[in-house]
């Protein structure tokens, strides 16, 4: 046998035994693959019984059949049962956190709600019979808070429209003349001009720029621009702006009287007799009340902007 056949018979065996050595492999993956969902399948099996034994001894304690469907067993540690319990309407809603836990030292529950906004109970180790009542007390109490937030709900959403027409009325108020000329537009120019220089640190020279809002882009007769309120400067100012120095640069705005910048406002805040918002641990919810008050602020044009009757 020359060398190139004796390598051919080499690499034949090489492969024999690696594809033997592959089907064994496979073989006890499978096998081992089996035993572990055997394995598993008796835990659900045994887990799922001691579930049901549980419930079935919270029903000889007094927890009403009707309840058993709520229930759901949760995958936790094998010394220990966790259920979950989900409310129904009117008891609870989606947001309704309760579970349910059976140790050896006996029966522990914590319930709570993120949408009535409850602090979470919790029972501590109860026997069976006391669980049960701890369960019913805190059935009727959450019917209750569900019952009370559905109110509330309802009371906020009455509230609020009330509430809106309410401001509607005070901003009518405040602005007379916005129904007949709401679409009345404005022309304005908006200047940004170097009011000075200032040196850095590197003793370089930085421009300081300012901006401004005029009726006109052209100065007066003697040479002043008139630069109008605004809400960060309330007065009106005149200035004799040089084209070389300041360099001043016109931009200009065509503004509807409803959609005004933010400087060419001011704010107002008025009170609204007859609301009132109850505190954030109570749901922070809008309610009518003869003897509450609001307080609502809102931004009108600045004086210089109302139109002039006629």
């Amino acid at each position: 046998m020359n060398m190139n056949e004796e390598l051919e018979a080499l690499a034949q065996r090489a492969s024999e035994v690696y594809e033997e050595e592959q089907r064994s492999f496979r073989a006890r993956q499978a096998a081992q693959a089996a035993e572990e969902e055997a394995e598993r399948r008796q835990a659900e099996h045994q887990a799922q019984e001691r579930f049901e034994q549980a419930l079935t001894l919270l029903e000889r304690s007094g927890l009403p059949s009707v309840m058993r469907p709520w229930m759901r067993r949760l995958r936790t540690y094998p010394d220990s049962l966790t259920i979950q319990l989900r409310l129904p309407e009117p008891f609870g809603c989606s947001q309704c956190d309760w579970q349910i836990t059976l140790r050896d030292e006996g029966w522990y529950g914590i319930a709570g709600c993120e949408r009535v906004n409850t602090a979470t109970a919790r029972s501590g180790w109860l026997p069976p019979e006391s669980f049960v009542r701890w369960l019913l007390f805190g059935l009727e109490a959450s019917r209750r808070e569900h019952a009370r937030w559905q109110a509330l709900k309802a009371e906020d959403e009455v509230a609020r429209a009330e509430l809106a027409a309410r401001q509607a009325e005070v901003l009518a108020r405040a602005c007379p003349w916005m129904q007949e000329r709401a679409d009345q537009t404005v022309t304005l120019y908006q200047v940004q001009y170097i009011r000075g220089m200032v040196a850095t640190e590197e003793g370089e020279l930085r421009s300081l720029e300012e901006t401004g809002w005029s009726k006109s882009d052209q100065p007066d007769a003697e040479g002043y621009l008139t630069l109008e309120p605004t809400a960060t400067c309330p007065e009106r100012r005149l200035l004799k702006l040089d084209p070389l120095l300041h360099r001043p640069l016109f931009r200009k705005h065509v503004l509807s009287l409803k959609e005004l910048p933010w400087e060419l406002t001011e704010e107002r805040e008025e009170q609204i007799r007859g609301f009132r918002r109850l505190r954030w641990e109570e749901g922070g919810w809008l309610v009518r009340d003869p003897a509450g008050s609001i307080s609502i602020s809102f931004r009108v044009p600045l004086p210089f902007l109302i139109p002039k009757r006629a």
